[in-house]
């Protein structure tokens, strides 16, 4: 194949195969086959020669080619959109799921070429150019220019552009993963940010924050301590002076809006006494001729707002405000919460009074690194990891203990799901929710020993009487209580030992196959009918452990769902 797209190159461009070792670049060793094509193009009214890179990896029919063009060409027409720092052209976005034929090779191979010359060409249009580097500004404020100037990507932005509050900033301590900064203006979400921190025992600490207008278009964007006086003229701050050396130099950040409404900045490494002079002051080592030359630290900053992360996901803004009880974290709550907690919830309220123990540790939803921890808190840690934004209260007691206290417990919530297992505790509840006149609608789950069935009942608060009595006599399990009594619930010793078996493998199935049921009540149907949804298991498994079965449960109930109504 690649003869073949040599050949096709070879009758319209200049083209030999090259030697990768005499390249004297890092960047090209992990190819397979170079081709370098030596081409014109007309740049400013006259032709210019440049030389481009066509690199192939060993596997032609998953990996496209990427071009390259050659540093020599380069140098005379920087800076170019859609040339990265490698100096790889973008001819395609990476990231779309490109298909293609290995037979048409040759003739992309000459599309690639004609997309990278055209990227080159449209430079010299200044306009076109100037809104290219403004639209991925991004990309071009965070490559390095130079060996000693360098970009880190490592601040966080809480910024809600519709109101116009002052923007203050916090460093983290120890940091978060790559992370040093945050800049924000909602008081609101930085409160929810800051709950998070602190249950994460994160610390950190104000810092000082000076906002410039910083309006360069082109690249480069490195920043010398000269150049970076301007944009802190005596004008932009009052007693700009007196505060500029009251710091260190990284102890504060300068930060800058482009017109993406995405915010960039910089600070300045420590400002070390200059041997050998008199001790100046930071605001006159600026332009001190021993380090006026010297690079700012570039920032670049990650806005975490829930919208932009939500957008960032759904690819459209979605409300949050639904708020959520799950009573009951055991290993079927805790791996129900892995799929609820993907939907957009404002609020969720755990309840269980147990600590995670190692014995369910291969069917509960977290690992050994929670063992003895409240399952509450371990669900509240991962869960705030994932989106530090979610409000979760936690509540180490029986539920029956929390409404004594929170008589409204439920009536303040959305949506409730009773996930205990327990039949004398569901039947409370809705004793309980009967004599209160709930207005608010109840989810219960639980699952038969062996995962032979899965269950969820949904209650409308008119029905809660009918609920009781259908849970009292529930006819859709599919084992025999009485003639199985001895095979479903194992002890290992003690009288406190015993359980009931079923596989994580099993819950998984039954949970992400009720899943949609659940959503479609909650989010897309306005006049919901209580209903149960009654999942089956492997029959052939339970057949092999010799459970006696309903008389009318065969093969073909193996992963079925039944939606029955009321």
């Amino acid at each position: 194949m690649i003869s073949a797209i040599f050949d096709k190159l070879s009758k319209t461009e200049n083209c030999k195969y090259v030697d990768k070792s005499t390249l004297n670049d890092k960047k090209f060793n992990g190819y397979h086959t170079i081709i370098s094509v030596d081409t014109e193009i007309s740049f400013d009214h006259r032709l210019i020669e440049i030389t481009l890179y066509i690199c192939f990896e060993e596997n032609l029919e998953i990996n496209l080619p990427k071009v390259y063009i050659d540093k020599l060409s380069y140098e005379p027409l920087k800076y170019i959109p859609h040339i990265n720092s490698d100096l790889s052209v973008c001819t395609i976005d990476e990231s779309l799921n490109f298909f293609y034929n290995s037979d048409e090779l040759p003739s992309i191979v000459l599309q690639l070429i004609s997309k990278a010359k055209a990227i080159i060409r449209d430079t010299e249009n200044k306009e076109y150019s100037k809104q290219e580097f403004a639209r991925e500004f991004q990309a071009y404020w965070s490559i390095s220019y130079s060996k000693d100037d360098k970009c880190n990507q490592n601040g966080l932005a809480l910024i809600d552009h519709t109101i116009d509050n002052e923007i203050q900033a916090i460093y983290f301590a120890g940091g978060i993963g790559n992370y040093k900064y945050l800049i924000y203006n909602d008081q609101n979400l930085f409160y929810k940010f800051s709950d998070y921190l602190r249950k994460r025992k994160i610390a950190y600490i104000p810092i000082p924050i000076f906002q410039v207008n910083y309006n360069k278009e082109i690249p480069p964007f490195d920043i010398t301590y000269e150049e970076s006086k301007k944009y802190l003229g005596n004008d932009s701050f009052p007693n700009i002076k007196k505060q500029f050396n009251k710091f260190k130099g990284n102890d504060f950040l300068i930060i800058f809006k482009n017109i993406q409404n995405e915010y960039y900045g910089w600070k300045y490494p420590h400002f070390e006494k200059i041997n050998g002079f008199r001790n100046k002051s930071n605001w006159e080592k600026l332009t001190s001729p021993i380090i006026k030359e010297k690079k700012v630290d570039r920032v670049a900053f990650s806005e975490i707002t829930p919208n932009r992360l939500i957008k960032r996901t759904d690819g459209v803004n979605r409300s949050r405000d639904l708020s959520i009880n799950v009573i009951g974290l055991g290993s079927v709550g805790s791996n129900f919460l892995h799929f609820l907690s993907k939907l957009n919830i404002q609020e969720i309220n755990l309840v269980d009074p147990d600590i995670l123990s190692i014995e369910n540790i291969y069917r509960y939803n977290y690992g050994l690194d929670f063992i003895h921890e409240y399952k509450t808190r371990v669900i509240q840690y991962n869960l705030l990891n994932k989106n530090p934004f979610l409000e979760i209260n936690t509540f180490e007691k029986n539920i029956t203990d929390v409404i004594k206290k929170r008589p409204s417990f439920f009536s303040d919530n959305d949506y409730s799901f009773l996930i205990t297992g327990n039949t004398r505790s569901e039947l409370y509840i809705l004793d309980y929710l009967q004599k209160t006149n709930t207005d608010k609608p109840l989810f219960i789950i639980w699952v038969e020993p062996y995962m032979a069935s899965g269950q969820v009942m949904y209650i409308e608060p008119k029905d809660i009487v009918k609920a009781k009595d259908l849970l009292l006599n529930y006819p859709h399990h599919i084992l025999k209580s009485a003639e199985n009594l001895d095979k479903l619930y194992i002890k290992e010793g003690s009288c406190q030992s015993g359980y009931y078996p079923y596989s994580e493998s099993y819950l998984v199935l039954f949970l992400s196959s009720c899943f949609p049921y659940i959503y479609d009540i909650i989010f897309r149907n306005s006049n919901n009918k209580s209903c149960t949804i009654s999942w089956y298991g492997d029959i052939n498994f339970l057949n092999s452990l010799e459970l006696t079965l309903k008389d009318n449960i065969d093969e073909s109930f193996s992963f079925k769902i039944i939606n029955h109504e009321f």
